[in-house]
């Protein structure tokens, strides 16, 4: 009977996400490969996660960078006078 692989998690970024959280997956994740106790099929399945994980912190964190841009656009646009 062939294994059924992990699916990687989608990398939108669901309501309840939080950075931390994902990054320390990723730590975890990293910690696991660099041991070198998972077989083969299992490290791949990680490290997709990892990937998966680290796009959702790429995401979430260029998201922000539009935001605040936009708030200093915004501000630069304010007549403080």
């Amino acid at each position: 009977m062939p294994r059924t692989k992990a699916q990687p998690p989608n990398p939108e970024i669901p309501a309840d996400w939080r950075y931390e959280t994902a990054l320390g997956e990723v730590e975890a994740i990293v910690r696991q490969l660099e041991a070198g106790n998972l077989d083969l099929d299992s490290a791949f399945d990680q490290f997709t996660i990892a990937v998966a994980r680290l796009q959702q912190c790429d995401r979430f964190l260029r998201d922000r960078q539009a935001q605040v841009s936009l708030a200093i656009e915004t501000l630069d646009n304010f007549d403080l006078e």
